[in-house]
């Protein structure tokens, strides 16, 4: 009698399946067991598992008639980005393992106002970009996006609105030089105060 291994219903991890079934797992994605059937619950639903799942991986008709033979076990797994698989049990070769620490890709997004179309975003991208990265310590890639078509704006309309926003922007440079010089003014206080302690020290003052 074949040996299997029958993970618990609704456990989630990474499964190490035999072949065929090992090309179909997509590498280091989470799988959770969803149903596990006997054969003869199949056939008593007039289903054909020989040919939906044996013949589908060209699995040798021997092996079919074995697990018929034993009424073994299809395990049913589904991705959490919805990929199904139905795995006779002979093949998952290990329980489910959940060593490790999820990952996932993340895309943020920010909705901006209507702009001229000439407007340079450059320095805006760029702070995103630094602020990400130093917040995360991973190299990023931000990206311009248009979310409209152009419209033609009123010039007057338009002069009001760049007046009123160059007055919030103006004289200020970009996150990261502003971070520059705040550190390099802290550089700076910091070695006045360790010339004055040392000042201190040597002439002995209290």
């Amino acid at each position: 009698m074949t040996l299997s291994i029958l993970p618990v219903i609704g456990s989630s991890g990474y499964y190490e399946l035999a072949s065929p079934f090992d090309v179909e797992v997509v590498d280091k994605i989470e799988y959770t067991c969803k149903a596990i059937r006997r054969l003869s619950d199949y056939l008593a639903n007039n289903e054909d598992p020989k040919t939906s799942i044996y013949d589908a991986y060209e699995i040798n008709e021997a092996i079919y008639e074995e697990d018929l033979a034993q009424d073994a076990y299809i395990v049913s797994l589904q991705s959490r980005k919805g990929h199904w698989l139905y795995v006779p049990s002979r093949y998952i070769l290990s329980y489910p393992s959940v060593n490790g620490v999820a990952y996932r890709s993340v895309m943020l997004g920010i909705s901006l106002p209507p702009i001229p179309v000439s407007q340079d975003l450059t320095a805006v991208l760029s702070d995103i970009k630094d602020l990400v990265e130093h917040s995360i310590g991973a190299s990023v890639v931000v990206k311009q996006v248009e979310t409209s078509v152009n419209v033609l704006v009123d010039y007057s309309l338009h002069e009001n609105t760049q007046q009123e926003r160059n007055m919030i922007i103006e004289g200020q440079a970009t996150l990261y030089a502003r971070n520059v010089a705040l550190r390099e003014e802290n550089d700076l206080l910091l070695e006045k105060v360790t010339a004055l302690e040392n000042f201190i020290k040597a002439n002995h003052v209290v």
